[in-house]
């Protein structure tokens, strides 16, 4: 059976999202990353980094969230472009890692500084913060003109962002006014679907 060893951030709730979605079943792995279970050696044989998510499929590992949802996307022939889709999959590519590459990394440092980092802390928060607040402005123009990240099909490119999306006034201390600035979807849908048009849940 598949396992997935996961704990509540942001990045492990993007697989627990495409597993539900999927319908797949599996076998769920807590990894209490404050205890410091990650660098168990059992841990370490799964995923080398130390981080979570992390799956093992049979005798297939993979690890990083985004190759996680890219893996069984592909598996599943569901919530991504088939490779003879060359546009579309292209697309679903390029935000894929846009996600994985700038907004996991600035929102989360982001977090780190604004939330844990001792002082002297201005400068770095200030970095980060920028650089948080351009990546969500590159999708909130994006998402301004498209119902979800792919136009009209929902992907995992929709449930990637989802992970940070549904934490963003944490991520940018905005508190309310985040949705003023990054203004929520107003179509109903499901709760994957309706986290995604900008930043909310």
């Amino acid at each position: 059976m598949l396992k997935f060893f996961f704990n509540a951030a942001p990045n492990p709730m993007k697989i627990a999202l495409l597993l539900e979605e999927l319908g797949l079943a599996f076998e769920a792995v807590p990894v209490d990353t404050r205890k410091g279970e990650q660098f168990a050696p059992d841990f370490l044989a799964v995923n080398p980094n130390a981080k979570v998510p992390a799956i093992t499929d049979g005798d297939t590992t993979v690890f990083d969230s985004n190759a996680i949802l890219l893996y069984l996307a592909d598996r599943e022939q569901k919530f991504i472009p088939s490779v003879t889709q060359a546009k579309e999959r292209g697309a679903a590519l390029s935000w894929l890692m846009f996600i994985a590459s700038g907004i996991g990394p600035f929102s989360g440092q982001s977090v780190h500084f604004r939330h844990a980092a001792p002082e002297p802390k201005a400068y770095a928060l200030n970095r980060y913060d920028f650089e948080a607040h351009r990546h969500w402005t590159v999708l909130e123009k994006h998402l301004s003109q498209h119902t979800y990240m792919l136009g009209e099909h929902y992907s995992i490119v929709d449930m990637a962002l989802w992970g940070w999306a549904r934490l963003l006034p944490y991520v940018l201390g905005t508190g309310d006014a985040t949705w003023t600035q990054y203004p929520p979807h107003q179509t109903p849908a499901r709760c994957g679907q309706c986290t995604t048009r900008s930043a909310t849940g």
